[in-house]
């Protein structure tokens, strides 16, 4: 302004740490030079955002040293809505502590817990790849609701999230899972993407007030799932790194010692089913894999219907076994409305020696069913197949649906026809 006045110090308090909140740290500790006024303004922003690391002079010996001081700092009493950490280390471009680093990250976390933080994330992508590792012991804040972790591993005591009541919000992406437990009583919304679970045992996770579930592009050994009362939606891919696979091509258990599938396969006497009872009570599921992921098939022998399923999308994995699956839902799901297939070719050699269900006289979806929608890319022997279990479970041709090329379209055409 031409006149020198200094509008911006005049607005209110809320609105100036607002503005805080938006820039990195290290930006918003500047703006204590600006005037008298703005010397302590940083000190009780709402929300504090750490970026960089590998980008400081001096790289992670004066990022360390910033983020302590500032935490310490904090206005006396003044709570934090969020605190953010999105953090690069290059290992390569000189010597560093690795513990003395996992040190820091722990102990920057505890200090966001105690300043009453309700959203935290924290993400370090570390160069080359190394997890960093969190401590072995529960997070304890009565104040969070939501957490994001990224880049780092957890062991049983940090994946203990019962000492969080108010956790509702919780996702992890690139974390290296080293527990045999996962569970909070308050998680509503779980997100797990590109993590890995160990391989030699299953994680069990208990989220009891679930509601929204992602488990996405996971490594590792497929996790055991307990019952979700209040799930409503689920999305569920596998894709290519996954231990649950016969090296013999088998669905069942091959017999085979040298087969590391099989062998580490682990269903307890009283935990038949895996994964797939956990979802029973969702209504709106996804569920994609490649066929050689005998889990889910091996599931359906022991898995209660699906009584409020609606809408339910199934991506390759249920080809296998000659369509079983897709017979077992029409079976067990009575309040289908929305099918969706997205099939895939599977190996001749993929095959199971006992039936995963017995199949009723009627499918009970059939009377709520009211449409079947298949996405595929070949009108091969697979989507006959399709076809004829519909057909043969009460599904009329009018609520069926075929996504391909018109070239394709008029094939299947003729060959249902002439049957």
């Amino acid at each position: 302004m031409a006149s020198g006045a200094d509008r911006i110090s005049d607005l209110p308090e809320g609105v100036l740490h607002h503005i805080l909140s938006l820039l990195p740290a290290q930006d918003a500790v500047r703006t204590c030079v600006l005037a008298q006024s703005w010397r302590h303004h940083w000190r009780s922003a709402p929300a504090v955002r750490f970026a960089g690391c590998t980008g400081w002079a001096g790289g992670v010996y004066t990022f360390g040293p910033f983020v302590d001081g500032l935490l310490r700092a904090r206005r006396g009493g003044a709570p934090l809505d969020s605190c953010d950490f999105d953090l690069d280390v290059d290992l390569d471009l000189g010597r560093y502590d690795v513990p003395k680093m996992e040190r820091h990250v722990n102990g920057w976390i505890r200090r966001a817990l105690r300043r009453q933080v309700r959203d935290l994330r924290f993400r370090v992508s570390v160069t080359p790849r190394l997890p960093c590792a969190l401590e072995d012991r529960p997070l304890a804040s009565e104040h969070l609701t939501r957490l994001e972790l990224v880049g780092v591993k957890g062991n049983a005591g940090v994946l203990d999230f019962s000492c969080c009541p108010a956790l509702e919000d919780l996702r992890m992406e690139d974390c290296d899972v080293g527990s045999t437990e996962m569970h909070s009583p308050s998680l509503k919304r779980l997100k797990i993407r590109y993590c890995l679970f160990y391989c030699n045992f299953r994680t069990g996770m208990s989220f009891p007030s679930l509601v929204s579930f992602e488990f996405i592009t996971n490594a590792g050994r497929v996790p055991m799932l307990e019952s979700m009362p209040s799930l409503e939606t689920a999305t569920v891919r596998f894709d290519h790194f996954y231990d649950d696979r016969c090296s013999n091509g088998r669905l069942d258990d091959c017999g085979d010692a040298s087969c590391y599938g099989c062998l580490y396969y682990y269903a307890p006497d009283d935990y038949d089913c895996v994964f797939l009872e956990g979802l029973a009570e969702v209504t709106d599921l996804t569920l994609s894999a490649y066929p050689d992921l005998y889990v889910f098939i091996r599931d359906l022998e022991w898995c209660p219907a699906f009584s409020k399923l609606k809408t339910l999308v199934l991506s390759k994995w249920f080809v296998s076994d000659e369509l079983s699956a897709l017979s077992w839902f029409l079976h067990n799901a009575p309040l289908l409305e929305k099918l969706t297939l997205k099939p895939s070719k599977v190996r001749s050699n993929l095959m199971k020696t006992v039936e995963s269900y017995k199949p009723l006289e009627q499918s009970i979806a059939a009377s709520h069913l009211q449409i079947v929608e298949i996405i595929c890319k070949d009108a091969d022997e697979i989507l006959l197949k399709i076809l004829k279990v519909l057909k043969a479970n009460g599904i009329p041709q009018e609520k069926i649906r075929i996504q391909c090329s018109a070239r394709f379209k008029n094939f299947v055409s003729t060959e249902v026809q002439t049957e």
